[in-house]
């Protein structure tokens, strides 16, 4: 009992039953549908839409919003927590030399990005999270999780100048994802150099999300 207390304060926990993920997912769909957005914007929102249908997320909040909203946002955030230690296992086992393993890891990796593309395009038709840290806890998870999955990329491929172990791969993406740069290690090639700007790209919209959550909260205090 007390365990359970230091995660759901049972005040807050509610056994009403949500609506089918499924059923959600084709109501957003339906909504973009609809809507007046035009041109490449249309596109990429029904794209976004329908792309969610392949990831497994859609299934966790399926199976555990059967139980509640906070059965279902639990889920999620084990399985956010599980994406995060994935890649982490890998590297330190040695696991990415399966190419299996390193494809999985590619396949979290792009959902992850479609997650952070929903949010920014795809913000008017979702529910607005009741809790602004949550959000941002969430968000900072999601952005670790991609700086793990490419220092597995780079060292299951060989993609930098120097023989990587799991520390100095992690070190290096973490040094990309920050874009600070200190060139000690660098991408070698025309593949580690796409590599690499992918993960740049990516945490550009990481910093769009986080300025985003940040002028939010500031437009919210001040009304």
């Amino acid at each position: 009992m007390m365990f359970g207390k230091i995660f759901v304060n049972p005040l807050f926990w509610s056994d009403k039953k949500v609506e089918s993920a499924y059923e959600r997912q084709f109501r957003y769909l339906k909504a973009v549908w609809n809507d007046d957005s035009y041109g490449l914007e249309r596109l990429l929102r029904i794209f976004l839409c329908g792309i969610q249908f392949v990831y497994p997320v859609l299934f966790i909040r399926d199976i555990f919003g059967r139980k509640g909203v906070t059965a279902r946002k639990l889920a999620v955030e084990a399985y956010v927590v599980l994406k995060l230690f994935f890649p982490l296992i890998v590297l330190w086992t040695g696991a990415y030399r399966f190419p299996w393993v390193i494809a999985l890891i590619v396949y979290l990796l792009t959902e992850t990005t479609f997650h952070i593309l929903n949010l920014i395009f795809l913000s008017d038709i979702h529910s607005v999270s009741v809790s602004y840290h949550r959000s941002v806890l969430l968000l900072f998870l999601h952005y670790i999780e991609t700086a793990m999955d490419f220092a597995a990329i780079y060292i299951a491929f060989d993609l930098l100048n120097v023989p990587l172990n799991w520390v100095s791969a992690v070190y290096f993406s973490m040094v990309a994802n920050t874009t600070v740069g200190f060139g000690d290690i660098h991408a070698r090639g025309t593949a580690g150099q796409a590599v690499v700007i992918v993960q740049l790209l990516i945490c550009v919209l990481f910093v769009i999300l986080f300025i985003n959550y940040f002028s939010q909260k500031i437009n919210t205090s001040e009304e």
